[in-house]
């Protein structure tokens, strides 16, 4: 899914985010899909994603019914979330190799990392998708630590006055860093904005 692909940043601040989707192909392999796509999101939650979304739920940012969500999971629903952590991230691949579930899995992150991990756990990407950046009159867009943080919700419901509102109200200490984040992260209904890099963004813009 390429609107995971353009997060902005350093190699360093980039490292420990990693985006998690699975969406079973219509017509195609989503037959009899929600018991599988069940499973997975129970891997995934055992292996402890940094934050996981669903259209209509919400985000573990502002509050999600896990038990509703598993409820009303269906053939062509998705599964979306990220993980801050490399080790998380492995288990959780690792087990759903192990069980074979046939349904295809797009992991995003730094191509250098995400590519050790495919080889530690023996696995054959079958496709990636590399983002060449922006061009044009980059000049027009937002100060680049704005987009650090927009960028990290792929759909652009992050939008950039947004961030600047929030980062100004952290400036004049009337919001703390956690109100921060849950205003910031709370419109990413699809769940694949970093919590913790968002922290580390924001601090680091707040200094």
């Amino acid at each position: 899914m390429t609107h995971s692909l353009h997060r902005r940043g350093s190699v360093d601040s980039l490292q420990n985010d990693y985006v998690f989707l699975c969406t079973p192909a219509k017509g195609v392999n989503n037959k009899d899909a929600a018991n599988k796509l069940l499973r997975i999101l129970d891997i995934l939650m055992e292996a402890g994603p940094a934050n996981m979304g669903f259209y209509g739920h919400g985000n573990m940012i502002n509050g999600i019914d896990l038990e509703e969500v598993k409820r009303t999971l269906h053939d062509t629903s998705r599964l979306r979330c990220c993980f801050d952590d490399k080790e998380r991230l492995k288990e959780a691949l690792r087990r759903i190799k192990s069980e074979d579930l046939g349904l295809s899995i797009t992991v995003s992150g730094l191509i250098d990392e995400l590519l050790d991990i495919c080889g530690e756990l023996e696995l054959e990407p079958h496709t990636i998708n590399i983002s060449c950046g922006c061009y044009g009159r980059v000049d027009r867009l937002p100060h680049p630590g704005i987009l650090e943080i927009s960028t990290m919700c792929g759909h652009g419901m992050i939008s950039y006055s947004l961030v600047e509102s929030v980062v100004a109200q952290l400036h004049a200490g009337s919001i703390d860093i956690d109100s921060a984040i849950s205003l910031i992260g709370g419109p990413c209904t699809c769940g694949i904005f970093n919590p913790t890099r968002a922290r580390a963004l924001l601090t680091s813009m707040s200094d």
